[in-house]
């Protein structure tokens, strides 16, 4: 099994364990997590003919328009060790999670916990993942030092174990 293909699975399976989830996005809209591999999406350039003349003429509009990724996980594959050539493959994701909640009492904190609390579940129930990946401990998670309102951001840690590729011995 290689790393690519646990980002994938896992990705697959995070919209399951959160598919009830619903949170604000910046339009004001309440909607899924949106999930990602590696990177938020880029970028893509603006249509020109959808833009006013007078808007163009003035160096108002901008280049460049890339969907709101809010709320979002990013499930970034971090590094990964092979130990020896009988161990198993360690692979070090990290989840990313950023949302958007303006209320005023700034409790944004409690929506990404929360996830964080529904992620931990699931690999505390069931620590193998698609028969593939199993968790290993410890599970780290944090929550930003800084303050962003109206958004909030944390972040989980978690290392999967990948079976072993064997070497071939034609001889044995």
């Amino acid at each position: 099994m290689v790393a690519a293909f646990l980002q994938g699975e896992l990705v697959d399976e995070l919209k399951k364990i959160l598919s009830g989830f619903r949170l604000q996005n910046p339009k004001g809209e309440r909607v899924r997590i949106n999930i990602f591999e590696q990177l938020l999406p880029m970028p893509e350039p603006l249509d020109q003919d959808e833009i006013s003349p007078e808007i163009l003429e003035n160096g108002l509009a901008e280049d460049k328009t890339a969907p709101d990724p809010y709320p979002y996980i990013l499930v970034r594959v971090a590094d990964g060790e092979i130990e020896d050539e009988n161990s198993a493959q360690k692979v070090n994701v990290t989840l990313l999670m950023g949302i958007y909640e303006p209320d005023y009492d700034k409790q944004g904190h409690k929506d990404i916990l929360n996830i964080i609390a529904k992620i931990y579940e699931r690999f505390a129930k069931s620590p193998v993942l698609n028969g593939k990946y199993t968790i290993q401990y410890p599970i780290v998670w944090t929550l930003q030092d800084e303050e962003s309102y109206p958004f909030y951001f944390g972040g989980v840690n978690m290392v999967f174990e990948i079976a072993a590729i064997r070497r071939e011995d034609p001889y044995s």
